[in-house]
């Protein structure tokens, strides 16, 4: 059973990362293209762009937090500045990221990839005469 839910969960991951890196953006190019009309891109378009990705992926970090905040259970204890830490407390292990935060991390990995593929191999460098 542990092998089937960690497969359901490493799914669903995979394709809630798709879903941020490459969904949202292209969801929200469409309906610029939709806005622009004609073939000439106008600042309406680029706006509305700009602004969904932001409300967009906003809301996507809000929802995240606030499932992380339901599934894990809040240390009360209080925090201690490093220069009134013992060395016992060095040696603790860091803690582990959660599932969401692997989502997101992953995402934000897949993106830089996508991007800087894009910016060597089909970007237009604008350069006159090259």
């Amino acid at each position: 059973m542990s092998l089937v839910r960690s497969t359901i969960r490493g799914i669903a991951g995979l394709l809630l990362v798709v879903f941020l890196a490459v969904g949202v953006p292209m969801g929200w190019v469409w309906v610029g293209s939709q806005v622009q009309g004609g073939t000439s891109p106008t600042a309406t378009a680029i706006v509305t762009v700009i602004a969904g990705l932001v409300v967009s992926y906003s809301l996507v970090g809000l929802i995240a937090a606030w499932l992380k905040g339901r599934g894990e259970e809040v240390d009360r204890s209080p925090t201690r500045y490093s220069w009134n830490r013992s060395l016992r407390d060095e040696r603790a292990t860091p803690a582990a990221t959660s599932f969401l935060e692997n989502v997101l991390i992953g995402a934000t990995v897949l993106v830089a990839i996508i991007v800087t593929i894009w910016f060597f191999f089909f970007g237009n460098p604008g350069v006159p005469g090259t």
